[in-house]
């Protein structure tokens, strides 16, 4: 520091010296205290007339009258040789007096010229100002390390949760993180998050369908189960020889119902891959055709249709033809097999260009575990009934494959012991 204190303090006189070497001669003393004033420094000359000894006092004396006092100040022989050539600069230290002088000497003619410039001792200064530094990097470096370790811990803290959420998802430990911080570590709990829930959901689902196979699995092989033992067991009755006429038609009575079954059962695993074949119809009118096929059924079992809607007006819907027809086909045989009162109302209505239809029919009391179950494959709501009224309890949950396929709204209601289908087709 002490030597580019000086080095730019040289450069201050060289600028100076380049000022004085420009005045015109015969300006030249008249402008150097203008010059002085200028650059704020000393200028003193004197003529080069007597010994090496006269020449210092004189220069020392001008610096004296100008208030400057030199304890240590010479012009040696080799500097005026010096001058001849070039400029000369000199640091004169004044001791005790704790200061220096920095002076530069030109020769103009018969005269020399002093340019000085007092300048203070700085060790000592530079000494202390070098303490101040140490300590003040010192303060800088704890405080920038212990700033390092608040950031570093503010963005790992956030990744650290996120890598055990992400573990914990991996081991099917769905949950989320809070983490609310307004970068990109912010929005990638976000995103983790969403995944964690969809991630969830398709788990949950996936564990439903499992559960759902399980049941429908084991739902197939007790419905199969009871046939084919009465078939072993007429078969063997045939071979024992004691066939009264009538176990041939037994076995082939159960054969028919497992026919039946198996052709419901593939209907409806055909049901959740067919894509829909869509059209516009009337739906009164399919739905006159289809309660015309049920008459002589209707009459036999002495059970009342009431079809509430009207003829005349048109119920025009956009849907597969051939799936809503089978829609209607199990809704009627579901009514008429299950009506305890002998009254079944199916009526149509329509507003907005939405059309609702609905099929109701008296079952008495019904349980609140049936009702949950009532779209379950083989399940019936009066277990009591006979297989040959019952039928294979496939009916309700081919409706609802066929509707969830058109994403139609559907459901049922329980109103004054009377059970009520609806489906809504906007």
């Amino acid at each position: 520091m002490d030597r580019y204190y000086i080095y730019e303090q040289r450069k201050i006189l060289d600028k100076v010296a380049s000022d004085i070497l420009s005045v015109p001669k015969k300006n030249l003393l008249s402008d150097l205290k203008e010059i002085e004033e200028k650059y704020a420094v000393t200028i003193v000359y004197s003529d080069t007339s007597g010994n090496l000894n006269q020449i210092n006092e004189r220069i020392i004396s001008e610096f004296d009258r100008k208030k400057i006092k030199l304890n240590k100040f010479w012009i040696t022989e080799n500097s005026l040789n010096t001058l001849q050539e070039r400029s000369v600069n000199k640091i004169y230290d004044q001791g005790v007096s704790k200061y220096k002088v920095l002076t530069k000497f030109i020769k103009i003619d018969n005269n020399i010229i002093a340019i000085g410039l007092p300048l203070p001792h700085m060790e000592e200064a530079i000494v202390i100002m070098n303490r101040f530094n140490i300590l003040l990097m010192t303060i800088s470096v704890i405080l920038i390390v212990f700033l390092v370790v608040v950031i570093s811990k503010k963005i790992t803290r956030p990744l650290e949760s996120l890598k055990t959420l992400s573990q914990d998802i991996a081991n099917l430990n769905f949950r989320k993180e809070e983490i609310k911080t307004n970068d990109e570590v912010g929005e990638l709990a976000k995103s983790i998050n969403i995944m964690s829930e969809n991630l969830e959901k398709a788990h949950d689902e996936i564990n439903s369908q499992n559960k759902r196979l399980k049941d429908l699995m084991s739902d197939i092989s007790h419905e199969l189960k009871t046939p084919l033992s009465l078939v072993k067991i007429y078969e063997q009755g045939i071979s024992d020889g004691l066939d009264d006429g009538t176990y041939r038609y037994t076995i082939e009575e159960q054969i028919e119902k497992m026919n039946a079954l198996i052709e419901k059962l593939l209907f409806w695993t055909q049901l959740e891959s067919n894509s829909l074949n869509k059209s516009t119809f009337d739906l009164g009118k399919r739905l006159a055709d289809i309660t015309g096929k049920y008459t002589l059924i209707l009459q036999e079992n002495h059970v009342n249709l009431l079809l509430n809607f009207d003829a005349g007006k048109e119920y025009i819907i956009h849907a597969e033809k051939d799936g809503i027809d089978v829609v209607l086909d199990n809704l009627i045989t579901n009514a008429i097999k299950y009506t305890n009162d002998k009254n079944i109302d199916i009526a149509l209505t329509k507003k907005n260009n939405i059309v609702k239809l609905t099929v109701a029919n008296g079952v008495g009391e019904i349980e609140e575990s049936d009702l949950e179950n009532i779209w379950r494959p083989f399940y019936v709501l009066e277990k009591s009934r006979s297989k040959e009224l019952s039928g294979t309890g496939l009916g309700l949950p081919i409706i609802k494959t066929i509707l969830e396929n058109h994403h139609l709204d559907f459901g049922f209601e329980l109103k004054n012991n009377r059970l009520e289908f609806f489906v809504t087709f906007a």
